[in-house]
């Protein structure tokens, strides 16, 4: 097929020819709008083999799915015009954007037999947007049993998406800074090595029984019909390293594709599970869950209960055999309803991340300060002084040794007197919300058998 076209009947009707163009058939497909780079990587490889003319074509309104039908429109306001091709970038995750193309028609030919392609996006409220697949051929057998194969490889690479594999998926405003507006972030995690995990070996253990072994039997399970979902509920004071724990589950199970909620954004979980559906084996966090599923003795208005029960909903709907995998983080465990927080098939274990023991915080001084050099003494100085205190102060307080080094010329070298000088400052601190922000609980005030100072006290010596 050879002319330029204002139509994009025009270019059917060629295509297909005057005499047939009415006698078509079509078959379509939706998808969620996420799955767009994947649908137009699986087209193009699927026509790739056939000579085809890619055209644009105008979408008038958002609203409104373009069809093949509504394409062969020959008169009036609703005729589509033919469009230069037009793309936006997209977010995979990967270094450079992925180029998908916003409405595409292609036109080729299956062994003289013509099929037109349509690939397309609408809005639909309040759902969101959809990606939609589009094959019309005649409907002799051949060129139906070729647009069946067709649809086919666009349906797995639907249900089998490749693109966002191993990586995680929120849903803030962007994050880099170019002002580009974004529904959806794709971030490729750095792997967390176990031993940038500094947890105890008993919550080590539990993490592997509960993450890990669970993960690597799914397939033994599945044959054993046993569910394939499961709940966790990771708790602990502020500070102690639950969003860490989370990025280490989630870059060591790379076949797992993360789906990152806020607990704002529970009011379109359906919109979230549904993509956590389609990217199984997925996982879904729920970060700082007291907030929606707070005892319902303590809710302050109906719509938190509206959301609760929305999340214990979704939860409940999901089959035995879906490979999901729900994390629940919260910093009071003692608030959340019981219907969420004791029901197996909904959190099916509560693993405590807690303040670093001795050891934990000899280890994490060696893992935050492996660039340092501590002087005999320095690194028993910091764990006598900090305990009872969580990872994040360990780690500020690392940082702040580092500047001190520097400020004093000593470049990485330090001291015990400079650990008795920061850490003393932190520890002793009145400041009530000095000491939170630094992550510094009332159990690590006390020092040597000393009582720590009132918060925010006015005491004489002020």
């Amino acid at each position: 097929m050879s002319g330029n076209f204002n139509q994009a009947w025009e270019a059917l009707v060629a295509h297909f020819g005057a005499e047939r163009v009415n006698g078509i058939t079509s078959s379509r497909r939706q998808f969620g709008a996420h799955l767009l780079p994947d649908l137009q990587a699986t087209v193009v490889a699927e026509i790739d083999p056939f000579a085809s003319v890619l055209l644009g074509v105008h979408q008038t309104y958002d609203q409104l799915a373009l069809t093949i039908s509504g394409l062969l429109v020959r008169q009036g306001e609703h005729m589509i015009a033919v469009t230069p091709l037009q793309y936006r970038d997209v977010d995979v995750g990967e270094a450079e954007p992925f180029a998908a193309l916003n409405n595409g028609l292609w036109l080729f030919h299956v062994a003289e037999r013509p099929i037109a392609v349509l690939l397309s996006q609408y809005f639909k409220f309040p759902e969101g947007t959809f990606t939609q697949v589009e094959i019309a051929t005649l409907s002799d057998p051949a060129s139906l049993a070729f647009a069946r194969g067709f649809l086919t490889a666009v349906q797995s690479a639907g249900a089998n998406s490749t693109l966002y594999r191993g990586k995680v998926l929120s849903f803030e405003s962007g994050s880099d800074y170019s002002g580009m507006k974004a529904a959806m972030q794709v971030h490729r995690l750095p792997i967390v090595p176990r031993e940038a995990v500094i947890l105890d070996a008993g919550t080590m253990a539990r993490l592997d029984r509960h993450v890990f072994e669970f993960d690597r039997h799914r397939a033994s399970l599945k044959r054993l019909g046993q569910s394939t979902r499961k709940g966790l509920l990771l708790y602990g004071p502020p500070g102690t390293g639950k969003t860490h724990v989370i990025r280490y589950i989630a870059s060591n199970l790379p076949e797992r594709t993360t789906v990152l909620i806020t607990a704002e954004q529970v009011a379109q979980l359906d919109r979230y599970m549904l993509l956590a559906r389609t990217l199984q084996p997925s996982i879904v966090v729920l970060e700082d869950v007291d907030l929606v599923g707070r005892s319902r003795e303590g809710m302050n208005s109906p719509k938190t209960e509206v959301l609760l029960n929305r999340l214990l909903n979704e939860m409940d709907g999901l089959r035995d055999d879906a490979e999901v995998l729900f994390i629940l983080t919260t910093n009071r465990p003692d608030e959340i309803e019981e219907a969420l927080a004791s029901r197996p098939g909904r959190v099916d274990e509560a693993i405590e991340i807690a303040n670093p023991d001795t050891a934990c915080r000899s280890r994490l001084v060696t893992l935050y300060g492996r660039a340092l050099a501590f002087e005999d003494g320095a690194i028993e100085a910091i764990v006598d002084q900090s305990e009872g205190a969580s990872a994040a102060f360990i780690k500020e307080m690392i940082r702040r040794l580092a500047q001190a080094a520097i400020d004093s010329g000593s470049d990485n070298r330090v001291t015990v007197a400079t650990v008795e000088a920061i850490l003393g400052e932190a520890v002793g601190s009145r400041n009530r919300i000095g000491r939170r922000i630094v992550g510094l609980g009332e159990a690590a005030s006390g020092r040597a058998g000393k009582q720590a100072p009132p918060f925010d006290g006015c005491g004489e010596d002020l």
